[in-house]
């Protein structure tokens, strides 16, 4: 591509060549493009674009112009039919929608009643066991209270006992026990 200033200098400038080669070897009776001449008797672009959009919106509009109002109460008819028909789409789905959300809704508290259910459920069997673990723990305490008192009771039977010798006084004194109360 060519640079904008090289362009320019092009159109403007009839004695530039973009090559040094150029400048020198043009034979004299040959007289140089002018490219400003050219562009000048071109019309721009944008204008040819408008040109053909403005008539071709005139050939439109002046073949309609007969049935124009037809064509209009025909389409404006059209429009407003699929208008209708497109704000009672959106009506059902709308409704539709409604209906979705609220059955979800009525299934999310039935599921929140019945998880209440079994939660109270649960505290109820958790105040139970708990209860039967510190019954079970206070018991457990009174009896490995009553097992210490016993064990103390026994070592001071030994001690005081006239049975305590080596030949097993303590056995003995079972044995004693148990013929007195025969």
């Amino acid at each position: 591509m060519i640079p904008r200033e090289a362009i320019t200098e092009m159109i403007y400038n009839p004695d530039y060549a973009p090559f040094p080669s150029m400048q020198n070897n043009a034979p004299s009776s040959v007289s140089p493009f002018n490219f400003a001449r050219l562009l000048a008797d071109m019309p721009n672009p944008q204008q040819i674009l408008q040109q053909v959009t403005l008539s071709s919106k005139t050939v439109a509009t002046s073949c309609l112009s007969s049935t124009s109002d037809e064509a209009d109460d025909r389409q404006f008819r059209l429009i407003d039919e699929r208008r209708r028909r497109r704000m009672i789409s959106n009506r059902e789905s709308a409704r539709r929608s409604r209906m979705r959300k609220q059955r979800h809704l009525d299934e999310l508290w039935s599921q929140v009643l019945r998880l209440r259910g079994e939660n109270q459920s649960l505290v109820e069997r958790l105040n139970e066991a708990t209860e039967r673990h510190e019954r079970a723990v206070r018991e457990n305490a009174r009896l490995q209270e009553e097992v210490a008192d016993l064990r103390q009771l026994l070592r001071d039977v030994r001690f005081d006992s006239p049975y305590n010798d080596a030949s097993g006084g303590i056995r003995d004194l079972e044995e004693v026990v148990c013929n007195d109360g025969s």
